[in-house]
């Protein structure tokens, strides 16, 4: 391809380190990843999604040009912003429109790349358009501990949504997912997470071009180094140690636990047929729950 960068989708999944890995590949030298992680360009579909988006980009960019002094990633922030609206202005998908508004780069840069965790748990029509930006395509699936990754995710929701009953509203969330509730936002986190049904999807439609990573092989330096040379990027120094929206602490419930392993035992299950080295937290939880009946609540 030349001079062209390669492009990078990182499909996901929620909470399995998409922002780490963004905020790493930024200080790449040979990388030009902007301001805006996530873009939900190929997942905004609806008008009124589209006419939030637009808005949303407006009123941040009205709030910066109203800075009196503004910091330098303001500056680079507000750049972007700017470049992004008329992408978005038309109100419809155009993968070769979109694919040039991200190859618009200094020159000499290798890649660019767009980091939207919901692109994984989109239907398969809705991921085909990605392959028609043009050039070079990467695409990075990264899976953690369906527990820790769920947990995790329960803890930045109820942040989020109840912060001054953090405590109880985790436990409440957990609660009512493992026994196959589906409000308050509990069948979009369960889908976030359900590797069984995302990942065929994404071989079936990537391919090749498809890199499947389990997030805590990533967080090592032969983790990463092995992503680099998949990504055509020289090997780098990286903080394996750092994290990024860990969120607030609170410990697991050995009760909640127990349920929620078996909750989370099909999607161990369908890994570890497919992936002959897992990682240490994966093996210590699967042999939590090698004895334990199979849940009879189907993930979707």
């Amino acid at each position: 391809m030349g001079n062209v960068p390669v492009i990078l989708m990182c499909v996901g999944a929620t909470k399995a380190g998409t922002t780490w890995l963004h905020d790493q590949l930024s200080a790449h030298p040979d990388c030009y990843l902007r301001t805006i992680k996530e873009y939900h360009y190929f997942s905004t579909q609806e008008p009124a999604h589209w006419d939030k988006m637009i808005a949303d980009t407006k009123g941040e960019i009205a709030a910066l040009e109203g800075e009196a002094v503004r910091t330098a990633y303001q500056a680079r922030r507000l750049d972007d912003l700017r470049s992004f609206l008329p992408v978005i202005l038309p109100r419809v998908v155009d993968p070769a429109g979109f694919g040039a508004y991200l190859r618009a780069a200094p020159a000499g840069t290798k890649l660019i790349g767009d980091f939207t965790p919901a692109y994984s748990i989109m239907q398969g029509k809705f991921l085909q358009p990605i392959k028609a930006m043009g050039g070079a395509l990467k695409v990075v699936y990264l899976m953690r501990d369906p527990l820790a990754r769920l947990w995790s995710h329960i803890r930045m929701s109820a942040a989020r949504s109840a912060p001054n009953a953090f405590e109880s509203t985790c436990l409440d969330l957990l609660a009512r997912t493992v026994a196959g509730q589906e409000d308050g936002g509990i069948r979009g986190m369960v889908r976030r997470g359900d590797y069984a049904a995302n990942l065929p999807k994404l071989q079936r439609i990537f391919g090749e071009s498809l890199m499947v990573m389990f997030t805590e092989d990533l967080l090592t330096k032969a983790g990463f180094d092995r992503l680099l040379a998949f990504l055509g990027l020289a090997p780098m120094q990286s903080d394996v140690t750092k994290r990024v929206h860990e969120g607030r602490a609170l410990p697991l419930p050995a009760a909640l636990r127990a349920g929620a392993l078996r909750f989370l035992r099909p999607q161990y299950d369908f890994v570890a047929e497919r992936f002959a080295d897992l990682p240490q937290a994966w093996q210590t939880a699967m042999a939590e729950i090698t004895t334990a009946p199979t849940t009879q609540k189907v993930m979707i």
